[in-house]
């Protein structure tokens, strides 16, 4: 008769798996790893345009704004459970055929500035996690900027893909950079005000590497970049292996679908580090970890306790890819500010955390957002 495995055993055998995986797969390019994978939206022709809200018969979930920019609903939206004035709405992407919810929360008095804020590897279909997992809409309730949040985008680095790929049955024609730079602007500008050339951008992880990317490339639409525990170096050795690994984890899906083989054009052109010249002159506040256990690491539980090594291990890679940056950034001057915290795993508290702390330093000042009062 087999003898049952002891707790500790189990404990010892998970870890060393995870280990394995992690270094080589599942983790490298991670968001929170404890989200679902909803439906994605189907495939059509556009729909008609909807016509503009009239102002809602009931107040905003939370109340009246008393500075009454944020009291009614734009076209395409809808109130937003997550309440603080957060309106979801439907934006038609032509490149991608399909509609793209975006979580959307107006400026406190109708100012011209926005906040791009981008999702991990595990983005989900139905909000996208900084309402969620961290709390942006409160972190800016009082602040003269429109907080933009796009929902979707699983393994996608937020990136035009080379060619459509099927996740879970459905088929995407992933052109997030296409929709986030050339669609989205149009649309904010006309039902919320947000000027094209005043708006920074955040992300974590998988997202903050995107960040760096898009930053980059659309120096006339972003003005600051955020990166919240990035991966800042995707054509570094191994990483060429790891990512696509991380993504077939995620979706089981064709992860050469993004960038083609390693070595294609495609991955230098997305690589933060390769991209270095082209950030020097823009504000950006990347921030790490130490990989130790801090103070919102206390697990209470075997799977805790497997969750926490996976984020030590994926803090300790974004690390030390932020570090390589940074000495490749540094080698002219720029306007980079770095924060490495002496604790600190890869986690959502301490990248709402990060969030704060980038609003005060560059975000509101850059983007000149601050509230009258």
């Amino acid at each position: 008769m087999t003898k049952a495995a002891s707790p500790a055993g189990r404990l010892r055998r998970k870890l060393a798996a995870g280990a394995l995986a992690l270094a080589t797969a599942v983790g490298v390019v991670a968001g929170s790893p404890a989200y679902a994978q909803d439906a994605p939206g189907s495939l059509g022709a556009p729909p008609a345009p909807p016509a503009p809200a009239a102002a809602p018969a009931q107040l905003p979930p939370g109340g009246e704004d008393p500075m009454g920019h944020r009291n009614w609903l734009r076209a395409g939206c809808g109130w937003d459970p997550v309440q603080s004035w957060v309106q979801i709405c439907d934006v038609w992407s032509p490149s991608m055929n399909r509609m793209i919810k975006v979580q959307v929360q107006p400026a406190r008095q109708a100012g011209n500035a926005g906040l791009y804020l981008l999702d991990g590897l595990r983005a989900r279909d139905d909000w996208n996690a900084w309402t969620h997992d961290a709390q942006a809409q409160r972190t800016f309730l009082w602040d003269n900027l429109t907080l933009v949040m796009p929902v979707g985008g699983q393994v996608s680095f937020y990136s035009d893909w080379q060619r459509p790929v099927n996740i879970n049955g459905e088929v995407y024609n992933y052109q997030w950079e296409t929709f986030l730079t050339e669609e989205l602007p149009g649309y904010l500008q006309s039902e919320f005000g947000v000027r094209p050339d005043n708006n920074a951008i955040a992300g974590l992880s998988m997202g903050g590497s995107a960040a760096a990317a898009l930053a980059a490339k659309h120096r006339d639409q972003f003005k600051q970049v955020s990166v919240f525990s990035g991966y800042m170096n995707p054509t570094a050795p191994g990483m060429y292996s790891m990512i696509p690994l991380a993504m077939f984890d995620q979706c089981k899906c064709d992860p050469f679908a993004m960038w083609g083989p390693p070595g294609s054009p495609d991955w230098g052109a997305n690589d933060p580090l390769l991209l270095a010249d082209r950030l020097r002159d823009i504000p950006m506040y990347l921030t790490a970890g130490s990989a130790i256990p801090g103070q919102y690491d206390q697990p209470d539980s075997l799977q805790a306790v497997f969750n926490t090594f996976n984020g030590v291990v994926l803090e300790g890679l974004s690390r030390g890819s932020t570090i390589a940056f940074q000495n490749t950034i540094n080698a002219e001057p720029n306007k980079a500010k770095f924060e490495y915290r002496t604790t600190g795993i890869h986690g959502w508290p301490y990248w709402n955390d990060d969030l704060m702390s980038a609003r005060l330093e560059q975000i509101l000042p850059t983007l000149n957002a601050h509230a009258w009062w």
